[in-house]
């Protein structure tokens, strides 16, 4: 029977540097991960459980590492490597597209779609400029859960300060919704309009991201207030 395994594994990493994944189920993409993760076991059937109840990849490379754990078969290496492939997904994406300039909505959306791949609870960011809206510096100020997260204004100034920035870009992603500006995200983001210049420190924009979906609020009118 292992014979007969690895017979299945040479042939399914042959097909793949062959034709790459075209022409591959997703439990044949699983199942060909897991051959890195997990050593001489058939990985079909615990890759067909996976799909079976995550749905798609998405869902399997999302799941809680424990919970992953959980599966016959599937050992801290594999649970690691699952956690590890929208993170590497991620920082290709990054570094592939290499945004500096943020000068369109293109770049800006290319950049921050990259930079909430893998991510599956909201996460505010803050894009640090400068006058030609040059990134300085991007960090995550803040996490919640998959429909919340806090807006912290002194995180903010704190990052703007620290890259010796007045011009700042605020994001955040909606994991579990839609790119549509809730009540609470207008209501921050003009909040933070008023607070920032009061301190010269100009928010250009607010991005909200949903998968590879990108809107901007202030193309939607959100930025036109009143004193």
């Amino acid at each position: 029977m292992e014979n007969l395994h690895e017979g299945h594994r040479k042939r399914l990493k042959e097909k793949f540097l062959r034709n790459g994944l075209d022409g591959f189920e997703e439990h044949e993409i699983l199942e060909l991960v897991l051959f890195f993760g997990i050593q001489r076991v058939n990985t079909n059937g615990i890759a067909h459980q996976m799909i079976s109840k995550y749905n798609n990849l998405a869902g399997v490379f999302n799941a809680p590492f424990e919970e992953l754990k959980s599966f016959k078969g599937i050992t801290d290496n594999a649970a690691t490597l699952l956690k590890l492939i929208p993170q590497l997904l991620r920082a290709y994406s990054v570094e592939l597209n290499d945004i500096s300039i943020m000068d369109n909505m293109q770049n800006v959306a290319d950049y921050f779609i990259s930079e909430y791949i893998g991510v599956v609870e909201e996460e505010v960011k803050v894009c640090c400029l400068d006058n030609k809206l040059k990134i300085i510096s991007c960090s995550t100020i803040s996490k919640g859960t998959v429909s919340s997260a806090p807006v912290n204004v002194r995180k903010i100034v704190e990052a703007a300060f620290r890259s010796n920035s007045s011009v700042v870009m605020i994001a955040h992603n909606h994991p579990g919704g839609e790119a549509i500006p809730s009540a609470a995200d207008i209501s921050i983001t003009r909040q933070l309009i008023r607070t920032l210049s009061k301190i010269d420190i100009s928010l250009i924009d607010h991005i909200i991201i949903c998968g590879s979906q990108a809107i901007s609020m202030k193309n939607l009118g959100y930025f036109n207030i009143l004193d």
